[in-house]
């Protein structure tokens, strides 16, 4: 079976930067992985404030290698689900985290994949099925 896995800012970011299990997910073919703008958006400011220190060349490298394990990712536009933030909003109090619970919420992902303890709370585990990349592990075995 082909999983539908939605994954977070701090899933990408450990997986483009770090071996471990958030890289072990970005590398499989079989997942169809899927994220939003605001995740996007989100980790292009994390990456620019956390390594604005580098030299100029190895940030470029950095940047590269965020593109291209983006480019194996489906983005979905903020457009796509505008329309979920009310929702979302219910379900979480962490403004920051609103956009990325409606996208999940659109998506309608078999796992979302998180470190952010924000959205594991029991009304959103009553809907999507939250876990972390090492509990995704797991749950496929």
């Amino acid at each position: 079976m082909k999983y539908k896995v939605f994954v977070d800012t701090n899933v990408l970011l450990s997986g483009i930067f770090f071996e471990g299990n958030e890289s072990t997910v970005l590398d499989m073919v079989e997942l169809d992985l899927i994220t939003s703008e605001d995740a996007v958006e989100e980790l292009r400011r994390v990456i620019r404030k956390k390594l604005k220190y580098l030299k100029e060349r190895t940030f470029e490298i950095a940047l590269a290698e965020t593109e291209k394990a983006l480019s194996d990712i489906a983005v979905i536009p903020r457009i796509k689900y505008n329309h979920k933030l009310k929702d979302a909003e219910f379900l979480i109090k962490h403004k920051k985290d609103i956009p990325i619970l409606a996208a999940v919420l659109f998506v309608k992902p078999d796992y979302f994949l998180t470190g952010d303890a924000h959205f594991f709370n029991d009304h959103i585990k009553s809907i999507v099925n939250v876990v972390t990349a090492k509990d995704f592990f797991a749950k496929i075995k």
